[in-house]
């Protein structure tokens, strides 16, 4: 059984949320609100049983927090809402994956759910119907909607893991034979906008799609990042391509976009992306005003990522990868500026947490690095 320590609850002040996988914007960037430095029984909050194994991600919106368990015996995956302030159990929903194969470190409950302010959505996979679903429940519990995302093929279970924008769930389906990525109506699950993928490849993608504005304009854009496709920005009311950087990987993709200069007050986006055996890179997307094409901006041919998503200020970049090298990148032409060595091997993405980087290993040791 899994225990939950809310030490990301910390974090969230009164007003702010933690909607998706690395919270707002995908940055995983928090204000310090009294986070300990110290993970042990004597700066717990609380802690609660889970139905079992899960490597998704909690998410927060006011004071519930939502979280995923897989029992295995039973063949059910839990979406779960606790209090996030004493982690009292609100209530849970059971969704009826059937028993199917993963990776011997992958499991049911692999997907990050997100949430607004009228629903909480979780992908799942149905075995018995082959195919992968996505569920909107209220914040009260009451089912609102499904939506079948289809069939999916991968050597290692499947990840998809939808976020949900001004109203709007996006999420990318682009696995070994195929895919797209689609817009669907938070309220309502009804798809607004599809964009079909249907190049094959070798590897499945296991990533999260990030939206964000565009550098010189408020209109928002989807990028998205997978072995079969590269990199490519859609446009976030419609789903037409803007961008596209394709060929870039030939590995299975697992590193969620990033963008590491918002914040900053920079004259540019930067973006970066990477894929299994070293390949880690920055890509500048056109200008919305200026227009022009897509480039790779610069390349990390070093210790590189493959699982964990990188993290940034936008003064400094962070990169854990999965051996336990932890590097301090200039974001703007990717020199390396210090690197340390962690004694463990990581899995999950590092939070920065007001100068701290907060990195759980796949041991289980909380290590917080000052930087």
């Amino acid at each position: 059984t899994l225990l939950f320590v809310a030490l990301a609850v910390g974090t969230l002040g009164a007003e702010e949320n933690w909607p998706r996988f690395r919270g707002p914007g995908g940055s995983g960037v928090a204000e310090d609100q009294g986070v300990p430095t110290v993970c042990d029984e004597t700066t717990r909050v609380w802690s609660v049983p889970l139905p079992g194994t899960g490597s998704s991600s909690p998410v927060v919106w006011g004071e519930a927090l939502f979280v995923t368990g897989e029992s295995k015996e039973d063949g059910v995956v839990s979406l779960i809402c606790l209090d996030a302030r004493s982690g009292a159990k609100r209530w849970a929903k059971e969704l009826r994956t059937g028993n199917y194969r993963t990776h011997t470190m992958n499991n049911a409950a692999a997907a990050t759910p997100c949430v607004d302010a009228d629903v909480v959505v979780v992908s799942w996979f149905d075995s018995k119907k082959a195919v992968a679903m996505l569920s909107a429940f209220s914040h009260g519990g009451e089912e609102q909607w499904t939506y079948e995302i289809g069939a999916f093929k991968g050597q290692h279970g499947i990840n998809v893991q939808p976020v949900v924008e001004d109203g709007k769930v996006v999420l990318e389906h682009l696995h070994q034979d195929g895919g797209y990525v689609v817009a669907l109506a938070a309220k309502t699950g009804k798809p607004l906008w599809k964009t079909d993928y249907p190049e094959k490849t070798e590897k499945a993608t296991y990533t999260t799609p990030l939206v964000r504005k565009r550098h010189g304009s408020e209109e928002k854009e989807v990028v998205v990042v997978s072995t079969s496709v590269g990199v490519r920005g859609l446009d976030f009311e419609t789903g037409k391509e803007i961008w596209a950087l394709p060929g870039v990987f030939k590995e299975r993709t697992i590193v969620s976009p990033v963008d590491i200069l918002a914040g900053s007050g920079a004259k540019d986006s930067l973006l970066t992306v990477g894929c299994k055996n070293g390949v880690f890179f920055a890509v500048r997307p056109p200008d919305a005003r200026k227009g022009g094409g897509v480039e790779v901006a610069w390349r990390f041919g070093k210790k590189a990522p493959y699982v964990p998503t990188p993290v940034s200020d936008g003064e400094t970049l962070y990169v854990l990868e999965d051996g336990g090298t932890l590097a301090a990148l200039d974001p703007l032409t990717g020199e390396e500026r210090w690197k340390e060595r962690l004694m463990a091997n990581f899995y999950a993405s590092a939070l920065l947490i007001s100068g701290k980087l907060y990195c759980l290993s796949r041991e289980g040791e909380m290590f917080v690095a000052e930087v």
